[in-house]
């Protein structure tokens, strides 16, 4: 939804599978958004607090959004996992997500209850919707105690019966993200194209962007469906928006600022 002081130019509106107003996507910053179904609300990838491209504090977005009924957490990285604890202790929120990420919520005093494990191909029903989660070549690691504990990175398709949204998580290239697209031919594809903050890698330097602009475009050219940049440092962004344009069958790009929405 599109809240108080919002740019004209943060919303776009598009008519997809002859359906309007299915679902309205709101970019929180990195990798973090609202998706709002009907009567159902997921956060994914809940990076609010500490974020420093969110214009809004997490009650600032929970009074947005409304009633949150699952947050989706593709990875145990801070920049995802962001405020999953805090939505499942302080806001009763449930949580949907993979090994080391439930491992790491229970061990800080979450209820088993709260947490539903998710591995590549299952789903879980949330309200109105189901999310699937998908294969990303990634890692998920997280401190738990005196233990380093790993888990299975996803991506996930949020799918209410009408309009498909496919959030990639932190993935590098692989040919499956071309058989996601026939298969689940995802109305929204967010794509990650950078590396999400600056890094001092001194003396070694090191490119921390899971997918290379020439990378994501590529990805993005397999899908059909509007493609949502996400993950980035703001010449990463323009980077891909200007390959994009050039790039032949190339599906629309919608770059949004956060706190903008698309309503698909």
């Amino acid at each position: 939804m599109v809240g108080p002081g919002l740019r004209a130019s943060h919303l776009y509106r598009l008519t997809l599978r002859g359906t309007v107003d299915m679902v309205e996507l709101t970019f929180l910053g990195n990798a973090a958004f609202a998706v709002e179904s009907g009567a159902t609300t997921l956060l994914v990838d809940p990076y609010v607090t500490d974020n420093p491209e969110c214009p809004y504090d997490l009650p600032e977005v929970l009074d947005r959004v409304g009633p949150v009924d699952a947050a989706c957490v593709t990875h145990a990285a801070a920049d995802h996992l962001g405020d999953a604890l805090a939505l499942a202790t302080d806001h009763g929120v449930p949580v949907v997500t993979e090994p080391a990420t439930e491992r790491y919520l229970h061990e800080n005093g979450v209820d088993d209850g709260m947490t539903t494990l998710l591995v590549w191909g299952q789903t879980a029903t949330v309200g109105e919707t189901t999310v699937r989660a998908l294969e990303a070549h990634h890692v998920s690691i997280r401190t738990v105690g005196d233990d380093l504990v790993s888990g299975l990175p996803l991506a996930f398709l949020v799918d209410d019966g009408e309009t498909r949204v496919l959030h990639l998580g932190d993935t590098a290239i692989f040919g499956d993200l071309r058989l996601f697209s026939d298969l689940y031919d995802p109305d929204v594809v967010l794509v990650g194209v950078g590396q999400a903050r600056a890094y001092d890698t001194e003396p070694v330097g090191r490119n921390v962007a899971e997918l290379t602009t020439e990378e994501a475009v590529l990805v993005s050219t397999w899908f059909d469906g509007v493609v949502v940049p996400m993950h980035y440092l703001p010449p990463e962004r323009e980077a891909f928006v200007e390959a994009m344009a050039a790039a032949e069958d190339a599906p629309p790009v919608r770059p949004l600022d956060p706190g903008g929405t698309l309503v698909v």
